[in-house]
């Protein structure tokens, strides 16, 4: 079951403007972004402590590099637990904070608004476009592995570069919804990190997707987003618009803090694969940014900032 919450603390059901940020309201096809808002959660970074750049890639460059896997770290895998249901909402609250669930935190702008994002490399965090500061905002942007009532597990990082792509042109809005943030430490190789490769249709329409802590991580309208929330076992049952990988739809809970959290897939090796991450939701289903530009993206960031 698809459970929509428009957006977390704060903000109502029409645009809301956030220190400059403009948060869209559901758009013409019923879609609404997963963000979410606290003013208390605001944080102040010295301006000269961090400097900030952004770099947009082509879709068509990446799409040129080929068919290409980004492999993960070899950290130490735990195993799965069961899936838990609870009525019709398929969430649960979580607290091992060992890998994978290490690699998967909190993306936190100074201004109170956040996302989820899931380490991919050693300095490189994947999440959603909409929660990235693609129109000047004045903000700093900060990535807290396993953020659990504030960076109370691991150190987090300040991010120093954003990295997507800006065609937002028809269901490219939704399919070339990721971005890569560039942190200033070198925090997954002591937390661990994901790879990432594509979804083909052989894996459409079978629990065997995660959604890292939550579908996808800290949702609003659980514990205010201050701990992470997984859901297992949903289904992801249509891809394309946006090239024939992109963007895929699934059945997976979402609320307010959820944006640019994983879709991932344990294969049975040990291994973590992201392959998508959430933009938004309607009433009829959640929806990912997919496909190989993802995938191509992550390896392309891996080698320009190492």
């Amino acid at each position: 079951m698809v459970r929509v919450s428009r957006l977390a603390t704060g903000l109502g059901a029409a645009a809301s403007v956030v220190s400059g940020l403009t948060i869209p309201d559901v758009d013409e096809n019923g879609v609404q972004v997963a963000l979410g808002f606290d003013p208390t959660q605001a944080f102040y970074v010295a301006e000269s402590s961090v400097h900030t750049e952004t770099v947009n890639y082509d879709p068509a460059v990446l799409l040129a590099m080929g068919d290409l896997v980004a492999e993960p770290s070899n950290h130490t895998d735990v195993e799965l637990a069961e899936r838990a249901i609870y009525g019709a909402d398929d969430r649960q609250n979580w607290e091992d904070g060992n890998y994978p669930y290490s690699a998967i935190g909190k993306v936190r702008w100074s201004n109170g608004v956040w996302c989820t994002g899931t380490l991919v490399g050693p300095r490189h965090v994947i999440t959603a476009r909409h929660c990235t500061p693609t129109n000047g905002e004045n903000v700093s942007v900060r990535f807290s592995p396993f953020y659990y009532n504030g960076e109370t597990r691991y150190p987090g990082s300040q991010v120093t570069t954003y990295i997507y792509s800006t065609d937002t042109s028809g269901s490219c809005l939704y399919g070339l919804d990721w971005a890569i943030h560039i942190l200033q430490d070198r925090i997954g190789e002591q937390r661990g990190y994901f790879g990432a490769r594509t979804m083909s249709s052989q894996w459409l329409n079978r629990d065997i997707f995660y959604n890292g802590p939550s579908p996808v991580g800290y949702p609003g309208d659980r514990n205010n987003g201050e701990r992470p929330i997984r859901s297992g076992g949903s289904r992801l049952f249509e891809s394309g618009g946006c090239g024939s990988d992109s963007p895929t739809l699934g059945n997976i809970d979402t609320a307010g803090g959820q944006s640019g959290g994983p879709i991932w897939e344990y294969p049975g090796t040990g291994d973590r694969y992201v392959m998508g991450t959430l933009y938004g939701s309607s009433s009829a289903s959640s929806v990912w940014a997919t496909g190989q530009t993802l995938v191509n993206a992550v390896i392309s960031a891996r080698n320009d900032f190492r």
